[in-house]
């Protein structure tokens, strides 16, 4: 039987506060990576465009009115972000797909795949980027890596008591963070998984397992890290 993972790298993790490339989470996915080969038939990697993303949207604010042209800047910024990690992983058979169009073909015609991708259409998170092409793969599942360890009871920084969830569905996680069917993605928003992502999840009924926070920094291997987190299941 084939096995097939869609793991999405947020630019938080990549990209720090001072916008230094986060050197130990590439080592982290080279070695994971490295194994992995040997396991998954299709590997799909989606990277995030985090601090830098925003530096250069925040920077461009007060000059670029359109709100279509800051996004695109920002889908740039995570095709920057896949070129790097592509580099790093120094493997030739990486596919680093350009259009949306291009990455469907792509895993529909190939039975090895070994693909590492920004954001390709203008609109989107680059979290909904991974769920489309777990879509595509007939995945149930996205693993994504962020600057979050877990979805927490109530904000982490804010409230002291605040507890980590380890399993909800998404009807429970669209109670908490206040989605309906009609709530629109909005860039940079501060939500785990954006709204448009989580609507498309819940009706494809596709999971996703979110983890990472200060875990990302220590000596715990990618393959661990990717068994703690918090599960988001239909």
């Amino acid at each position: 039987m084939k096995k097939n993972i869609v793991l999405k790298i947020g630019g938080s993790t990549l990209y720090d506060k001072d916008l230094n490339i986060n050197i130990d989470i590439l080592s982290k996915v080279k070695k994971w990576y490295i194994d992995a080969n040997e396991v998954y038939d299709r590997i799909v990697l989606v990277v995030g465009g985090g601090r830098l993303s925003r530096y250069i949207q925040e920077k461009l604010g007060d000059h670029i009115n359109d709100e279509k042209y800051r996004h695109q800047i920002g889908m740039s910024v995570t095709q920057i972000s896949a070129n790097i990690l592509s580099g790093y992983l120094d493997d030739r058979e990486i596919y680093i797909p350009r259009k949306l169009g291009d990455a469907y073909e792509y895993l529909n015609d190939e039975e090895r795949v070994r693909m590492v991708s920004g954001g390709l259409k203008s609109g989107w998170s680059t979290d909904m980027d991974a769920m489309v092409y777990a879509d595509i793969l007939h995945m149930d599942r996205v693993f994504k890596i962020s600057n979050v360890e877990y979805i927490y009871t109530t904000d982490p920084k804010e409230d002291p008591l605040a507890k980590p969830i380890l399993d909800i569905s998404w009807d429970e996680y669209f109670k908490m963070f206040g989605i309906t069917e009609s709530t629109v993605h909005v860039a940079n928003s501060n939500i785990p998984i954006d709204s448009s992502c989580a609507n498309f999840a819940r009706k494809k009924g596709i999971s996703m397992h979110i983890t990472g926070g200060k875990r990302i920094n220590t000596k715990q291997e990618l393959e661990d890290l990717l068994q703690n987190g918090t599960y988001i299941h239909p």
